[in-house]
């Protein structure tokens, strides 16, 4: 109830504002409170205010027309229900009559303007209101962008025309021509759901300072959007038309592309996402996509990641193709170890793992290593479980999981850490690119793998061992040739400065030999695999 009556009270101050207007309306019903004649009127404007106030700030009330009718980031709106123009108006009008001289009745009405004035505010200084631009008072950009869709639609036969663009212009775009749609409205700005996850993925990407034009593609293709305006930037237009976008034309602020491509353009291909905080753990947690709707997801974080992952794959689409467990620990075996006990709508077809050493086992020979989550999966009865062995291949969806590592006994001679040396090691393979996923496999293995597979081991794209922190041997790294390295690591680990921690010098590695650095500073992060 507390609670109810601070978020009434904060609204109230925001409908308020600055200004002096309810000291003019309070006051103008204290002089009708004394005013002795014109009863009906008096009665009528002091019963509703009252009965206003009553339903406003009621507790009760309050919660359900928060809850129902207009939304609690909107409850200042309420008291647009106050007569207040109405009473303090008729008030003055009272006052006026009452005043028998001509003179002394203008010089009062003089007054009560001047008061007006003093204690309001023009609405014409605020930043509510603009210098119209054009007769139909919206953007001319809006307008000029619409115009040149339009044209360009009706030159080539174009019938449907679907726009992605800066959150600034959905709603006059709309406004203008409705023909054009968009993966998402002006609800979705102000914090409501998107139709879809696409939608709001997309939303998600053209809010951020920093664009991802290969993603914001992708989901471009998968909304069905075959148009994009953009602010006005030549080096842009080389870096759009290499993902399929033609300039069609421009105004002095916006360029407008068509992409002609559909989500078919995208075949065998894969949307990979690294998901992390920056301010938070270090953890483990993709999701890998293509445009037919699967879902691969690997580990998922700790135990207390499992709502945040829970409520991403419903979003989704609640049906995990296969989930990949690397290994058990809590940063990465956490979360779907809390998921599985109650999956509740989720759909999981196959869950691919390794077959570790006994907790005992891995204590014995690291006694510093932790468990709890390693025997709460041994607890569980997960039908859908394959294990994996080194040297194995499997495919999903048409995507091809090579396994380099996974325990067995050549690892426990090499290593004494079972639990992260033992974790699967896996490359995926695309249409023409591939990304190594090594888990948190350590320096103990590098020599031994790169004698094994060699060549193998190359990827255009690399997940890093053990966080970036303490994993695999530079040489290991160099070897693989990534484009891109990705640290599963939040910000504290990656700009580490103790020198506890080595992620910072892999870091500078990784980028020392042209690769391109993610980690959770920018998560979520998210590339194509061709």
């Amino acid at each position: 109830m507390k609670e109810i009556i601070q978020i009434v009270m904060s609204m109230y101050d925001s409908y308020n504002g600055t200004g002096m207007q309810m000291a003019l309306f309070f006051a103008s019903l204290i002089y009708l409170i004394v005013y002795k004649k014109d009863k009906d009127k008096k009665y009528l404007f002091l019963g509703y205010t009252l009965l206003f106030f009553i339903v406003c700030f009621c507790p009760v009330t309050a919660k359900i027309i928060m809850n129902v009718c207009i939304g609690q980031e909107v409850y200042w709106r309420m008291f647009w229900l106050l007569p207040t123009t109405i009473v303090t108006a008729y008030t003055a009008v009272l006052i006026l009559m009452q005043t028998e001289k001509k003179s002394r009745r203008y010089l009062l009405l003089f007054m009560m303007l001047v008061v007006v004035v003093l204690t309001g505010t023009n609405v014409y200084n605020g930043n509510i209101f603009d210098r119209k631009q054009n007769h139909y008072k919206l953007p001319q950009d809006s307008i000029d962008i619409c115009d040149i869709i339009e044209a360009d639609a009706t030159q080539n036969g174009i019938s449907h025309k679907k726009l992605v663009t800066v959150n600034d212009l959905i709603t006059t775009i709309r406004q203008y021509d409705a023909d054009i749609l968009m993966p998402y409205g002006n609800e979705v700005i102000k914090g409501n759901k998107a139709e879809s996850e696409n939608a709001a993925a997309l939303f998600r990407l053209m809010s951020r300072d920093t664009k991802n034009w290969e993603a914001i593609s992708w989901y471009a293709a998968m909304e069905d959007c075959n148009y994009l305006a953009y602010p006005a930037d030549d080096a842009l237009v080389d870096t759009l038309g290499t993902l399929g976008y033609e300039k069609i034309g421009a105004n002095a602020a916006y360029y407008v592309y068509r992409r002609n491509l559909t989500k078919q353009a995208y075949d065998g291909e894969w949307l990979i996402s690294q998901y992390g905080s920056p301010e938070g753990n270090q953890l483990m947690f993709y999701t890998m996509q293509d445009n037919a709707g699967h879902l691969i997801v690997v580990d998922g974080g700790w135990t207390t990641d499992a709502d945040y992952v829970r409520a991403l794959l419903k979003a989704l689409g609640n049906h995990v193709d296969a989930w990949i467990i690397t290994h058990p620990h809590r940063d990465h075996a956490g979360a779907f170890t809390e998921i599985y006990k109650d999956p509740k709508k989720l759909k999981i077809d196959k869950v691919y793992a390794v077959d570790m050493a006994s907790p005992e086992l891995c204590l014995e020979n690291a006694p510093w290593d932790e468990t709890e989550v390693y025997e709460q999966w041994l607890q569980l009865d997960i039908k859908q479980l394959s294990y994996v062995h080194a040297g194995d291949t499997f495919e999903v969806a048409g995507l091809t999981f090579d396994i380099f590592n996974a325990y067995d006994d050549y690892v426990d001679e090499l290593s004494n850490d079972l639990l992260n040396d033992g974790s699967m090691m896996f490359k995926i393979t695309a249409k023409e690119e591939s990304m190594l996923f090594c888990a948190d496999v350590g320096k103990s293995m590098s020599k031994y793998l790169l004698k094994k597979y060699k060549d193998e081991l190359k990827a255009d794209y690399i997940q890093m061992g053990h966080h970036g922190n303490g994993g695999l041997k530079d040489d290991f790294y160099q070897s693989i040739g990534a484009k891109a390295a990705f640290f599963d690591a939040p910000d504290w680990l990656m700009q580490d400065t103790s020198g506890r921690f080595t992620t910072p010098k892999t870091s500078y590695l990784m980028a020392s030999g042209g690769a391109v650095i993610y980690s959770f500073s920018t998560a979520p992060n998210q590339i194509i695999l061709k």
